[in-house]
C-alpha cells in the first residue's frame, strides 16, 4: 500500500490543536499558553527575590554616608566597595536582564497579545503590558550604565553609581512584582477568552521561537545568585 505525507506549512503534518480549556476560572483562562507563562513567572519570582536582596545589600553600603551637597563646593563621597559575593550576584542579574528577560519572556508575551488582538481582544486591554515592559527596559538600561560605572568608575563616581543601581533595581522589582500578578489574573484570562483551541496551540508554537531552546543555563544563574546572596544553601 502506498502512503503519502500530508504537509501543513511550515513543515508540519497537521495543524496542532489542544484538547481544550482545563481549570478555567474568573482569573485563569484555562489555556495552555497561560500555564506556560505563569510557570515562567515562578522563575521571575526568584529573580525578584534576588533583586530585593541586591537592593538591600547596596542600600546598606551608602545609606547614611551621603556627602553634603549644599556647601557650594564639591565634597568627595566616601570610597566604598561592593563586597565580592554581592558584586558577583549583580553580574549574574545584569546578564539575565540583558540576555534572558526581554528575549525570552517579554517579547513572547507581546507576541501573544498581538495574536489576541487579531482574535478580537481590544488592544487597550493589553496596552499597559507594553507600557510597563518599556518601563522595565528603561530601568534595565539604567542598571547597565550604573553597573559599568561601579566596575570602571573612580571612587567619587562609584558611590553615586551604587546609589543609582540600588534605586533602579528597587523600582524595577517593585513594579514587576505587581506586573506579574496582574498579567496572571487579568490579561491572560482576557486574551484566553478570545482564543479557540487552535489559537492556543498556535501561540504555544509561536512563543517557543523566542530566546534559546534550553533555558537551563539561565536557571543555573538564578541559583548561583541565590547562593551568593545567601537566599538558600548550596
Amino acid at each position: 500500500m502506498q502512503a503519502q505525507r500530508k504537509q501543513c506549512p511550515p513543515g508540519r503534518d497537521f495543524a496542532p490543536a489542544l484538547v481544550g480549556k482545563i481549570g478555567a476560572s474568573a482569573v485563569d483562562s484555562g489555556r495552555q499558553f497561560e500555564a506556560f507563562f505563569e510557570h515562567e513567572h515562578l522563575l521571575g519570582e526568584r529573580i525578584f527575590a534576588c533583586g530585593d536582596a541586591i537592593s538591600d545589600g547596596l542600600k546598606q553600603l551608602w545609606t547614611g554616608k551621603e556627602p553634603p551637597l549644599d556647601q557650594g563646593k564639591w565634597v568627595s563621597p566616601p570610597a566604598i566597595q561592593v563586597p565580592d559575593d554581592l558584586k558577583r550576584a549583580i553580574a549574574y542579574f545584569v546578564h539575565l536582564i540583558d540576555h534572558f528577560a526581554d528575549q525570552v519572556h517579554l517579547r513572547a508575551e507581546e507576541s501573544m497579545i498581538e495574536v489576541a488582538v487579531a482574535c478580537g481582544m481590544a488592544r487597550s486591554k493589553g496596552q499597559w503590558v507594553f507600557d510597563q515592559h518599556e518601563q522595565a527596559r528603561a530601568y534595565w538600561q539604567c542598571l547597565d550604565v550604573a553597573w559599568r560605572r561601579i566596575q570602571d568608575g573612580d571612587d567619587d563616581d562609584r558611590f553615586f553609581a551604587i546609589v543609582d543601581f540600588q534605586r533602579a533595581i528597587e523600582a524595577f522589582v517593585f513594579l514587576f512584582k505587581a506586573h506579574a500578578v496582574r498579567e496572571n489574573d487579568q490579561v491572560y484570562p482576557e486574551a484566553g477568552r478570545d482564543f479557540n483551541d487552535t489559537d492556543d496551540a498556535m501561540v504555544l508554537n509561536l512563543i517557543s521561537h523566542f530566546g534559546p531552546v534550553d533555558i537551563t543555563p539561565f536557571v543555573g544563574m538564578v541559583e548561583r545568585m541565590e547562593i551568593l546572596l545567601k537566599l538558600h544553601s548550596p
